[in-house]
């Protein structure tokens, strides 16, 4: 393999000049590449923005189709050795439309249960990650579910967006507006009981009345003064019970450089102060992360150290999980796809009134006390017809789902 003179001292202006030009048609499509795979990661880690994601990957040549669309299946795990650690955060199914560019994001909680595998929807990767297998299983439950085929799957974890970014040298990110996030989840404590136990006790009529629970034997959560917690699983409690999992995090308004540990929790973060709570905030923190990375991996600075770019293709590759070829990533300089608008498709218990069939909730949240105490979210029809009605219905254009956005806001 020939060696780059990366010394330019030596040569007349000219060469400098040829040579200059020649390093970067060498380097460019490489640190492309390694930014847009590291725009992917930033994406997943949360569960807006990501239409951009797709357009690059729509760029590739030879779609897979089926009935003009292309269905991708988008994941994000912590990652990491701590129990769960590949359990799906984020569980996105996008379905691109090649007649008309549009794009739908269809979420999938990550505690809806499936019947079928008796578990929730955010463990199907887990199961057969040991094996290899985690992506095919997953694509596949997915596609079942929504009623679409999958044709591409990505799954990406935390730790490679971390270590890419600190492989960068960290960015420099212009915060709007100063906010708190005071229920940042903490790596490592997801599992810490917070100084409370769990118990499998007995309980009799009287008892399980007084407690709004089923009679008979169950595991229950005891907190550190002795009082039985039932509604433990319930999300606004698990803040309350178990504190010791979470964070306070900070964010003053101003130019900040952001190594890749603080750069991950200003786009994951989900509970801000000021406004950012919102997943609109969100957004547009995602896309100053995602110019910044951009920015700094076509840098100069990035251009010229073959040893930073070794790094980078090194810590993705481990981050990464995908049935795309990373090399069609190259075809992005040629080939690009416009984006006409972007609309969401949320699965959740909320109220709703253009159901068809005269329903009011596409997912249902049962008593826990059916689950063992576990919070899911369940499927009126236990082989999801419904939802699949609905999900045909919305991109039919039949009836429309709350958040529509044009290409304008993605970029």
């Amino acid at each position: 393999m020939k060696k780059l003179d990366f010394n330019l001292s030596r040569q007349n202006p000219n060469q400098k000049f040829i040579r200059v030009n020649k390093i970067l048609k060498r380097l460019v499509p490489i640190t492309f590449v390694l930014a847009v795979l590291i725009g992917l990661a930033i994406f997943l880690t949360t569960s807006s923005s990501t239409s951009k994601v797709v357009n690059f990957i729509l760029s590739l040549p030879n779609l897979k189709s089926t009935n003009n669309r292309v269905n991708i299946l988008l994941l994000g795990i912590s990652g990491g050795t701590h129990a769960g650690s590949n359990l799906t955060d984020t569980i996105i199914v996008t379905t691109y439309n090649l007649k008309n560019n549009k794009l739908h994001l269809i979420s999938i909680p990550r505690d809806l249960w499936l019947p079928s595998l008796q578990s929730k929807a955010n463990a199907v990767y887990q199961m057969k990650e040991p094996q290899g297998g985690g992506l095919p299983l997953t694509k596949t439950v997915m596609g079942n579910i929504v009623g679409l085929p999958i044709h591409y799957g990505l799954r990406v974890d935390f730790r490679g967006f971390i270590k890419a970014v600190d492989i960068l040298g960290g960015l420099d990110i212009e915060v709007e507006r100063s906010f708190d996030d005071y229920n940042y989840p903490i790596e490592g404590k997801e599992n810490d009981m917070c100084g409370n136990t769990e118990e499998e006790r007995e309980f009799n009529e009287e008892e399980a009345k007084q407690l709004n629970i089923e009679p008979g034997k169950r595991k229950v959560l005891i907190l550190t003064d002795g009082i039985i917690a039932t509604d433990s699983a319930e999300e606004d409690k698990g803040f309350k019970y178990f504190t010791c999992r979470f964070e306070h995090i900070s964010f003053k308004k101003g130019v900040t450089h952001m190594g890749g540990e603080e750069a991950l929790k200003f786009v994951r973060s989900r509970r801000g102060t000021n406004g950012e709570g919102s997943d609109f905030a969100r957004s547009k923190r995602q896309q100053k992360i995602l110019e910044a990375i951009r920015n700094k991996a076509l840098s100069l600075e990035t251009l010229f150290n073959p040893a930073k770019i070794a790094e980078l293709i090194k810590t993705l590759g481990k981050s990464l999980d995908t049935d795309i070829s990373p090399t069609a990533a190259l075809e992005f300089y040629k080939l690009s796809k416009k984006l006409e608008t972007t609309q969401n498709i949320v699965l959740d218990d909320s109220k709703r009134d253009n159901l068809p069939d005269g329903r009011t909730q596409l997912l249902i949240h049962p008593p826990v006390t059916d689950y063992g105490g576990a919070y899911v979210l369940i499927s009126q029809d236990d082989d999801f017809s419904f939802i699949q009605q609905y999900i045909r219905m919305v991109l039919n254009e039949e009836i429309g789902e709350a958040t529509t956005s044009a290409r304008s806001s993605h970029r």
